[in-house]
């Protein structure tokens, strides 16, 4: 006959396991949480010093130079489900991801495995964002109206460009995603 303390020691020692390991699987969320929201912090940061001394650059004028630009570079986690700028791809909560425009791309947005989806909204008149196209040696807003998506995790680069499009100040992402509207 097994003693009655010997099972009570190994399903206390079970019940401290489970504990620990849930407690694990959270942390992992809330870094990998964590290093997203930072990363878009220091990229909002970023746009705000673009908007209050960049120049725009006319996209319905050919030939036009270059808007003033930002580089930033992101490091995404691997437990990444996706970051989206001016998207909401998953509205739904299901899993489909699908492109288009949410708030006209007055937002960023993004979710990691086992964590909850996080919108940071901007301001309609303080930026929107557009994705790009590149076509004839320069790029153009995406057409229809789109907002990207990026779905891989690790060091992500994305080039923005302040543009003006019919007297409308736009983020213009030179970047375009595998989603189509």
């Amino acid at each position: 006959m097994i003693p009655l303390r010997m099972i009570m020691s190994v399903a206390i020692i079970a019940a401290m396991s489970v504990m620990i390991a849930v407690g694990y699987q959270q942390y992992t969320i809330m870094c990998s949480e964590a290093m997203v929201t930072n990363d878009l912090s220091a990229f909002q940061a970023e746009l705000t010093t673009l908007l209050a001394s960049g120049v725009p650059r006319d996209v319905n004028q050919q030939g036009a130079g270059n808007g003033t630009i930002r580089v930033h570079t992101f490091r995404l986690p691997d437990s990444l489900v996706y970051l989206a700028f001016g998207v909401d791809p998953d509205p739904d909560n299901i899993g489909e991801r699908s492109t288009g425009l949410c708030e006209d791309g007055a937002m960023m947005c993004f979710r990691v495995q086992g964590g909850s989806k996080h919108i940071r909204w901007v301001p309609h008149s303080a930026y929107r964002f557009r994705e790009g196209i590149y076509a004839d040696g320069t790029w153009v807003l995406n057409t229809p109206a789109q907002g990207h998506i990026v779905t891989q995790a690790g060091s992500h680069t994305l080039v923005v460009e302040l543009v003006n499009h019919n007297g409308q100040l736009y983020l213009l992402l030179h970047a375009t995603d595998q989603f189509t509207p």
